[in-house]
């Protein structure tokens, strides 16, 4: 039931205005739908642009920006990532939400790599900009609010791994792509790393490990990036169906439908 404020009289859910006043009612706002879900965060910072913008007019400091913006926004949205927020110079970016696929954690390493080319080429394209950057990625569970819009300024996800790649990236060096545990994991195979010393992160109660991404190590979707080592667990019976139904078909001459089922992010068909 709508409550009128004006009068505290009960109307119906359907009702846009009391039935007793006549006052227009405020119907009660639901509150997003929400999940936990694993995402892999980026974020990017300009170095020293604070103390730089320093005493410079505003629309100096617009001017100096702008391309920075747009050409990472580019970059990141390559790689199917959502751009949550710009923050000043800083930019952070979700890949997993609200699209996810399989290789979120690559995708984010990727583009991390991408962005230091593309402040490279942004520099050569106008030597006055001399911009240098910092990138931190982590992956691991979080709170994704469903039918959130970045573009009005609403958060997708909340979690730890938000904030871990927030000190990831500080703690990174210059024009350089740090990554965390979590992504380190998810994409040893598919890059070159080199292991940096262990670091104390603000909210952490021991030192966080972390590793500097160097390269890919073949180009992305190739099969290279691609491996098929995890068992199939609790699937037996699955299993016997698949067989069965392949061995059917070349017997049999015919075409037979198998339909796997399965949430974006989690389940991989091969």
């Amino acid at each position: 039931m709508a409550v009128c404020p004006n009068c505290g009289e009960e109307n119906p859910d359907r009702a846009k205005f009391c039935l007793n006043c006549g006052a227009a009612l405020q119907q009660a706002l639901q509150p997003p739908a929400e999940e936990r879900k694993v995402v892999t965060v980026l974020f990017c910072d300009l170095v020293g642009f604070t103390a730089s913008s320093d005493q410079t007019d505003p629309e100096d400091v617009r001017a100096r920006i702008r391309p920075y913006h747009a050409r990472l926004r580019k970059e990141i949205e390559r790689y199917g990532a959502t751009v949550e927020k710009f923050i000043g110079d800083a930019v952070m970016a979700v890949f997993g939400a609200p699209v996810a696929h399989e290789d979120d954690a690559e995708r984010a390493v990727r583009a991390g790599l991408t962005i230091l080319e593309a402040i490279s080429h942004l520099n050569e394209e106008d030597a006055g900009l001399d911009l240098q950057v910092r990138v931190g990625i982590e992956t691991g569970e979080a709170v994704v609010v469903l039918g959130a819009r970045s573009e009005e300024g609403e958060g997708i996800v909340t979690g730890d791994v938000v904030n871990t790649a927030s000190r990831l990236q500080g703690a990174a060096p210059v024009n350089g792509v740090t990554v965390g545990e979590g992504t380190y994991a998810s994409t040893r195979d598919l890059f070159d790393y080199q292991a940096l010393d262990p670091v104390m992160l603000k909210g952490k109660a021991e030192p966080v490990a972390l590793w500097r991404a160097k390269s890919a190590r073949a180009r992305f979707g190739t099969d290279l990036t691609r491996t098929l080592t995890t068992p199939l667990v609790g699937r037996e019976l699955e299993r016997n169906l698949l067989t069965g139904t392949f061995e059917r078909s070349v017997h049999d001459a015919s075409v037979q439908l198998i339909t796997v089922v399965g949430d974006q992010g989690w389940a991989r068909a091969g």
